[in-house]
């Protein structure tokens, strides 16, 4: 699959083929809103990851998902309390009748020079289905604050 914010690479040798074969992989950069609010007076929120506007990603030809998420606020008067803050990975295998399944606790790397500036984290999964959908799901936010999100997905196989 290829488009604006889809990059493939595939290179020789590797698992998948022994010496000869192949490894391929393909990343995805996530549309980001402009701004999403937390939706209740704890802070949550729920953000399908869709790129071109479409959420649905063909994972047949992989062994491994890898996430990575970065989360801030726009106003540099807030921070992050990463002791409440709790974001989810969520998966949908079905496009027809969408069930969505939590896949993984997203924690947060703390850099020690500025903690709470932002929640950034990252995950490695493996590949659950042949197409996926995905969203993040957080809470322990301020409540009825405005976020950034920025959020990457590479599929390796």
């Amino acid at each position: 699959m290829s488009g604006p914010g889809v990059t493939e690479t595939t290179s020789g040798g590797g698992r998948s083929g022994g010496a000869g074969g192949s490894i391929r992989s393909e990343q995805w950069l996530f549309d980001h809103p402009p701004e999403i609010f937390a939706t209740d007076s704890h802070g949550s929120f729920v953000l399908p990851l869709e790129r071109g506007g479409k959420g649905l990603i063909d994972t047949s030809a992989y062994d491994e998902m890898r996430a990575l998420v970065s989360i801030w606020h726009p106003s540099e008067k807030h921070s992050i309390d990463l002791d409440r803050a709790y974001v989810e990975l969520r998966l949908a295998l079905d496009p027809e009748d969408p069930h969505w399944v939590k896949v993984a606790e997203v924690e947060p790397v703390v850099p020690p020079s500025n903690p709470g500036e932002s929640f950034d984290g990252w995950i490695v999964l493996p590949v659950l289905g042949a197409q996926a959908q995905l969203r993040l799901c957080g809470t322990g936010f301020e409540p009825r604050s405005r976020l950034q999100v920025r959020a990457s997905l590479y599929l390796v196989g």
